[in-house]
């Protein structure tokens, strides 16, 4: 990297991130994506993936393309861009074909930096054609596990990704994961069509992070136990929705402040839970798996498993939203042989028949009145509950018969509640002038909207009728009533939020008796599947090698050494080793001692034993060092 290109990079962190310096490896994958080539880059969660295409796609200026799973995870990129002064856009395959074509059109003309698309969008030739006219510089691919089939969220729409390269030529392509194993690394490189193998693999060690799996029957008392020994921040996950709840109110009568998050609520309910986390005014998020990604938050003490995660890939990128600060964090699961059974009977349930998966795909289409031959890009609010009363459904059969009609591409999931609601004005300036002249009592709402939001003529924005509502001193309702209102006399285009799923259809209906079900794809998922599962389980029985190292080789990385401090390392420590830890507790005190005194005060025999035992009291929070004298750490 020449001498110009390195002062760029910096001087781009520094202007819109305000770091002086870059984390580990952030400036070697930068630097391979600047000099034009393809580029892996694997960093476990919190390493910063995010500013290795944000930066060089400001370096080599025009637009930057991101292809994301997850449309909360666009929407907060792109918010954070714009707080940053970037111009940033996402289109995701809710959006309308208005909104579409406002965010390309705007892309086309050299407006916006960051262009964030589902890959679902890359099914549409129409939308792919429009691509081609835009001043892309660089293809991110972000979560680019999910395009393999040998991952633990294959996704089969990221396979059209490498189609689009032909349309930019010259230009080169960046994909992030957090967790891939040898397999997946090759699969990604393979299907994105690398040039030539450049990848970057920062080490899967958390020195900080201490992993603990205990079988337990009381786990309740066991986590009061735990959060009340380490205290600080935390999330607790669990499998389902209404443990989340249950945990939560748990909690709460054990006076240790909770709440529940998961996809069920609505986007402000998530939203405020996760901001009252954040901010510490709570201390503990009960959560499902729906919770965490995007969330940096670096003072989490301890990350709970109250139930057995479904793989070492969730479970890794999960654990590490813990200690992000670089000081000392727990990983904990809880466990119980039953759950071990359960994630096996969740394997059955989690592959419907081929039969089951044809009737889900035809209810679905009648109750949309879908009709065979029609549908194409359709997207609808997909209420799970009315679908299965109307056609006496399970909804764990119709659920999974979804996930799997979306691995095969017919159709694409999105969770609820991901975004709230959208106005775009439609009529000119003049005319809005003219109209609250007309309606007056429409004036307070639209001038309060305009002095309220920037960019309301150019594209869609994001906005809160509560908030609006205040400011304009009427009620919510009436406020979603004069929108409404507004939206029918085409002054402006209002998309309320919905806390539904959205369904969006791929492929135009086929009748379900020549839906085509790949049976080698359904017997190689469901294989890779159970193969994840043992792997969690065996993780689970082992306690003979170190949980670290357990995790390393499972990720392909062999260059290692036992943590020292997770629940297998415990067990192996010398015997006298706790109790030389309670002895130096006992001596410190709320005292001040150096470690000479403290070695002239313990008279142990095992000096190394000793220096250890002060380490570790050091390591995990106990005592702290202050200009080489120790002494007892007080907690918050």
């Amino acid at each position: 990297m020449n001498a110009k290109i390195k002062e760029d990079i910096y001087r781009i962190l520094k202007k819109y991130w305000g770091y002086d310096s870059f984390r580990p490896m952030q400036e070697d994958i930068i630097s391979s994506v600047v000099n034009k080539q393809d580029t892996l880059a694997l960093l476990p969660t919190g390493g910063g993936k995010s500013i290795c295409f944000q930066v060089p796609g400001l370096v080599l200026g025009g637009s930057t393309l991101v292809i994301s799973p997850l449309v909360a995870l666009m929407n907060d990129q792109v918010d954070n861009l714009k707080k940053r002064g970037i111009s940033a856009v996402a289109v995701s395959a809710a959006m309308n074909f208005k909104e579409i074509d406002i965010a390309l059109n705007n892309a086309a003309l050299g407006h916006v930096q960051f262009i964030y698309i589902s890959p679902e969008r890359l099914q549409n030739e129409n939308f792919r054609q429009k691509l081609s006219f835009l001043p892309i510089s660089l293809i991110a691919v972000d979560e680019a596990h999910c395009i393999s089939q040998w991952g633990y969220d294959f996704r089969p729409s990221y396979l059209k990704i490498a189609e689009i390269r032909s349309y930019f030529d010259g230009v080169k392509i960046i994909a992030l994961t957090a967790s891939a194993t040898k397999f997946v690394v090759e699969d990604i490189q393979q299907k994105l069509e690398f040039k030539q193998q450049q990848v970057f693999r920062q080490s899967f060690v958390r020195k900080n992070l201490r992993y603990v799996v205990q079988k337990e029957e009381d786990r309740l008392n066991r986590l009061l136990k735990l959060i009340g020994n380490l205290g600080g921040s935390g999330i607790v996950y669990a499998r389902n929705r209404k443990k989340t709840e249950e945990l939560a109110l748990f909690l709460k009568k054990n006076k240790i402040s909770s709440l529940a998050y998961h996809a069920g609520l609505k986007f402000e309910e998530r939203a405020k839970i996760q901001q009252e986390w954040i901010d510490n005014k709570t201390q503990v998020i009960c959560a499902t798996n729906a919770f965490g990604m995007g969330i940096d938050k670096p003072d989490v003490r301890f990350v709970v498993h109250m139930d057995l995660p479904d793989s070492l890939e969730a479970y890794f990128q999960e654990a590490g939203r813990g200690g992000r600060d670089g000081k000392t964090a727990y990983s904990t699961i809880f466990y119980t042989p039953a759950d071990q059974q359960r994630l096996y009977d969740n394997f059955e349930t989690s592959f419907p028949q081929p039969e089951q998966i044809r009737q889900c795909y035809k209810a679905i289409c009648n109750y949309y009145q879908v009709a065979v031959g029609a549908g194409q890009g359709l997207n609808v609010e997909f209420d799970i509950d009315m679908v299965c009363r109307s056609y006496n459904l399970k909804p764990v059969t119709l659920y999974n018969s979804v996930k799997f009609l979306e691995k095969e591409n017919y159709l694409s999931f999105l969770d609820g509640g991901y975004e709230p609601s959208k106005v775009l004005f439609l009529a000119t300036k003049e005319d809005v002038y003219n109209f609250e002249i007309r309606f007056p009592k429409f004036e307070p709402l639209i001038k309060t909207l305009l002095r309220s939001y920037g960019g309301l003529f150019e594209g869609y924005v994001f906005i809160n009728e509560k908030d609006l509502a205040y400011r304009v001193k009427i009620s919510a309702t009436t406020i979603s009533e004069q929108l409404k209102y507004l939206d029918k006399e085409g002054i402006i285009s209002y998309i309320p939020q919905s806390s539904l799923p959205k369904l969006v259809f791929l492929e135009n209906r086929i009748s379900d008796k020549m839906l085509e079900l790949s049976a080698e794809n359904y017997h190689s998922l469901k294989a890779k599947y159970k193969d994840r599962i043992e792997s969690v389980i065996q993780y689970t029985n082992n306690d003979e090698v170190c949980r670290q190292v357990q995790l390393l080789i499972y990720f392909n990385e062999f260059n290692y050494s036992d943590c020292g401090h997770c629940d297998v390392c415990i067990s192996k420590r010398p015997k006298d080793l706790e109790a030389v830890k309670q002895k130096i507790l006992q001596v410190v005190g709320y005292n001040h001692f150096s470690a000479e005194q403290l070695k002239e005060k313990l008279k142990s025999g095992n000096e190394n034993t000793w220096i250890r035992a002060l380490n570790e009291l050091v390591d995990d929070g106990i005592l702290k060092e202050d200009q080489a004298e120790y002494s007892l750490k007080k907690k918050n």
